[in-house]
């Protein structure tokens, strides 16, 4: 019976330092790297960011700026039919015909390409390529978020299943206990009390058996809605965890600054604003464009002196266009693309603030959390020697089951503390690398 009751103690030590569990009930191993590829191909969010920087990489050309000449082809007939009477100059007599036929044919092709407006269509240019480069920062960003998501729920998952198993093994401890009262009775050793407490115990270890386990299934449920998989997937995770310990306070803040998604978005969008200004300012230039046009004219009639009429032939020319007064509304565009740029700039300031102060927090955070986890370790030895300790008394009857319960239970909860601080460690990992632009290498 001795060997029984160490047990826990010998799976306390192996869960939580080597973390080398996984649940029995589960059916397929998933590892953190394996759920992030899968999110990576099926979370919807990622999804509609890739179409939306799809959409922007299509609309980075040239050809949308305005830098390529358009070329367009026209044709088309008519027909008409009526009565027509004519009198010509020197003709005694007037000319009369009923159901006179008219058939005109046209054809051309023309181009036409600006040669000037102001620069305005290379900064148009420009505002598509920083357009592309915006949303594939977008994506990343999205990426990013969608990676620390699928390692809280990853882990989430991992605590909830070292819960459960936690939470088996001390029901399987009272029930022993619970037969050893049983044992005992039946020979006089103990007394109905005894029996009643660890069925108690052992109906209260098979409840918090039954909340863990709906906790932990939740939890799967919650990292298959990220991954984007179908809601009652099973499956074992892995439960191992190591840490990095390089970071420097200094080299995170710098790295942030400097690679921070949405920190780079920001000033992305500032760029795109200051383009907006040349654009607009473009539009008080003059607009010159040259045109160039080859075409073919007919016209046969049943009267008149001319039974038919074609030419054929080039067309060619250029057009100036000058805006000299519009109601001052290139003023207000002007004034207006400048405000927007100056809001923007403020916008950089504060989002670069804001990043300098979560990723000094971040890294605070983590190192704290590290520090819980040495404590926490430490903790939990000391519960485990003296939960060992308690066991051994228990077993010469030095200690009532009472007590023991309570040595039970405290191993338990530190146990529990521990695989909690452990895991909140690493997510605190995630989002430091997150901020600090480092999460995709």
């Amino acid at each position: 019976m001795k060997t029984r009751y160490t047990a826990l103690a010998i799976l306390l030590s192996i869960c939580l330092t080597s973390f080398a569990q996984q649940a029995p009930d589960s059916t397929e191993q998933l590892t953190l790297s394996k759920a992030v590829e899968i999110a990576l191909l099926n979370n919807y969010d990622i999804k509609i960011a890739s179409a939306d920087r799809e959409k922007a990489k299509n609309n980075n050309s040239i050809g949308n700026a305005g830098l390529l000449p358009s070329l367009s082809v026209s044709g088309g007939t008519d027909y008409s039919k009526s009565d027509t009477k004519m009198e010509i100059l020197g003709q005694p007599e007037t000319i009369e015909v009923d159901d006179a036929k008219s058939m005109s044919y046209n054809a051309n092709a023309r181009i036409d390409y600006t040669l000037f407006d102001g620069f305005g269509n290379i900064y148009t240019y420009r505002k598509l390529q920083s357009a592309d480069a915006l949303q594939e920062t977008i994506l990343r960003q999205q990426t990013e978020n969608t990676m620390v998501q699928v390692a809280e729920r990853y882990y989430q998952v991992c605590r909830s299943q070292q819960n459960l198993h936690l939470a088996k093994e001390s029901m399987r401890i009272s029930r022993e206990r619970l037969q050893k009262a049983l044992d005992q009775k039946s020979y006089g050793q103990a007394n109905q009390l005894d029996v009643l407490n660890a069925e108690v115990d052992m109906n209260n270890d098979s409840t918090t058996v039954l909340q863990t386990e709906q906790a932990f299934i939740q939890s799967i449920k919650d990292l298959n809605l990220v991954l984007g998989v179908p809601i009652q997937n099973t499956y074992e995770v892995d439960n191992s965890i190591t840490y990095r310990d390089d970071f420097k306070a200094d080299e995170i803040i710098a790295a942030a600054l400097l690679n921070n998604t949405r920190l780079v978005a920001q000033q992305q969008q500032q760029q795109i604003s200051n383009l907006d200004i040349k654009i607009t300012s473009a539009d008080k230039y003059p607009t010159l464009s040259a045109y160039g046009q080859y075409g073919y004219n007919r016209q046969d009639n049943d009267a008149g002196q001319l039974l038919y009429n074609e030419n054929m032939g080039t067309t060619a020319g250029l057009a100036l266009k000058f805006n000299v007064f519009n109601g001052r509304q290139q003023n207000t565009r002007e004034k207006n693309a400048k405000l927007d740029y100056i809001s923007q700039q403020e916008r950089t300031y504060q989002v670069k603030s804001e990043i300098e102060r979560d990723a000094s927090n971040a890294y605070t955070d983590y190192i704290y959390k590290r520090r819980i986890v040495e404590l926490q370790q430490s903790s939990m030895k000391q519960a485990r020697l003296n939960f060992e300790q308690t066991q051994e008394l228990f077993q010469i009857g030095r200690v009532t089951s009472i007590e023991f319960r309570a040595a039970q239970q405290n191993l338990l909860n530190v146990a529990a503390q521990f695989n909690d601080a452990q895991y909140k460690a690493k997510v605190a990992e995630f989002y430091l690398l997150q901020l600090s632009g480092q999460l995709i290498q």
